[in-house]
């Protein structure tokens, strides 16, 4: 016979163990969803953004011209821009 209800208060404390147990184990898997969400993410923007930076050098290519005023203009906003 458990003196001073001792046997329920360890009953209880297990119950919260396993509570936390099972709270930090899916805390993990999410985690581990969350990063392979991140990888896939960097995988396919490291895919697209290749395929648009060889995009604009073919268009600068075919347009020097028209590119140089582009950057000039980009250029001239981003000072103004930024002095103030």
């Amino acid at each position: 016979m458990q003196k001073n209800g001792t046997g329920t208060m360890e009953n209880k404390l297990d119950t919260l163990k396993d509570s936390v147990r099972n709270l930090v184990d899916a805390g993990g898997e999410r985690a581990g969803q969350i990063k392979t969400k991140a990888i896939d993410a960097k995988d396919s923007l490291f895919e697209n953004g290749d395929a648009a930076i060889k995009k604009v050098a073919g268009l600068v290519k075919e347009h020097p011209i028209v590119a140089l005023g582009i950057a000039v203009g980009i250029g001239y906003v981003a000072v103004r821009f930024f002095r103030k």
